[in-house]
């Protein structure tokens, strides 16, 4: 009883209900603002973990094991930056 009320409350609250172009431009809008979202989220997060990883990387090629790898990999790294086209 109270659901078919709550229904009832939000079809008479529904502006485009007699418009279902206005309903499709909508949602279709707020899919483009979400999927925006998403992506600037993601790339501030991921920017700042890869941030802080390469951090904790430089300082773990002081340890005595662990370190001559990180330092290849690091030179590994140098050589393809510079061997890698310039992007214009």
């Amino acid at each position: 009883m109270e659901q078919e009320k709550l229904i009832e409350a939000i079809e008479c609250i529904r502006r485009d209900k007699k418009d279902p172009w206005r309903y499709i431009l909508f949602t279709f809008l707020n899919g483009m603002a979400q999927g925006l979202g998403v992506a600037l989220g993601m790339t501030l997060v991921l920017g700042l973990v890869i941030y802080f990883l390469t951090l904790f990387i430089s300082r773990m090629v002081d340890f005595p094991v662990i370190g001559q790898y990180f330092e290849q990999l690091g030179k590994l790294i140098d050589a393809y930056s510079k061997a890698a086209p310039a992007v214009k």
